[in-house]
């Protein structure tokens, strides 16, 4: 089974603006503005004329106008959003939450399906100490359909100011399907599919400050191994085949 070309696209650009979204609220542009008196204000430059003078909107929401033979210097620096008690973790500090996730699992040129649709559902509990335990069930379309059952540990902090978690899952992949597949080695007959079990660990972005609702960016790496059989009719013998999956695994997920 073939992932549309159409639903990949989207998934990718909604995760490169999820993550400049995030950048842009982890941190702000502050004017500094040195007075040659030796008075230091600092906002944000609403207007400026050059060589006249500028105008000042400082944190306290005052307006100033200073000409500009009484600067000394004008700078600019990235300073973080203050860290408050409601969002130092990006949901209630408490109790169950729930995640849809969508995405793909994006293979090389040698994996006959190079981006399979994958998605995930999936309810946790979040700890005072910002783990959270979880479990949940999937979709995702590789030659044959698949349910993955897993279970989730997250841990919930910030990186460079951005609300982020560290994420594992593992758990067994079911194949939902055979895999029809007929030539001249295995004959005329379906192969068994049996799946095989998985382990994806990885990084995870939130975009809001919400208790209810939020978004996220989750990528990580998908190791995944995959049983078939089959029954060779020349030999009359049941044969066995086991591959390895490799993948970049991208999803875009909300939490509720």
């Amino acid at each position: 089974m073939k992932t549309p070309i159409v639903l990949i696209k989207p998934i990718l650009i909604m995760a490169l603006v999820i993550l400049s979204v995030a950048g842009t609220m982890a941190q702000r542009n502050v004017d500094v503005v040195t007075l040659k008196n030796g008075n230091v204000l600092k906002g944000k430059i609403v207007r400026q004329v050059p060589g006249e003078f500028i105008e000042l909107e400082t944190r306290d929401k005052n307006f100033w106008k200073f000409d500009m033979e009484d600067i000394a210097d004008i700078r600019f620096e990235a300073k973080r959003m203050q860290k408050t008690a409601k969002d130092s973790l990006p949901m209630k500090n408490e109790g169950m939450f729930y995640e849809v996730r969508m995405g793909a699992l994006i293979g090389n040129k040698d994996n006959k399906n190079n981006a399979p649709f994958s998605m995930l559902l999936s309810g946790s509990y979040l700890l005072k100490n910002g783990i959270s335990l979880g479990a949940g069930v999937g979709y995702e379309s590789f030659d044959e359909a698949q349910m993955p059952l897993f279970g989730e540990i997250k841990y919930y902090t910030r990186i460079k100011g951005i609300k982020s978690f560290l994420f594992c899952q593992s758990g067994y992949s079911f194949a939902l399907e055979d895999k029809d597949e007929q030539n001249y080695y295995y004959g005329n007959n379906d192969i068994d599919s049996k799946g095989g079990w998985l382990i994806n660990p990885g990084i995870g972005f939130v975009l809001g400050n919400s208790s209810k609702t939020n978004f996220t960016l989750n990528i990580g790496y998908r190791f995944q191994k995959m049983e078939q059989k089959w029954h060779n009719t020349y030999t009359d013998d049941t044969e066995y085949l086991r591959n390895e999956i490799n993948r970049l695994s991208i999803h875009v997920g909300i939490i509720f």
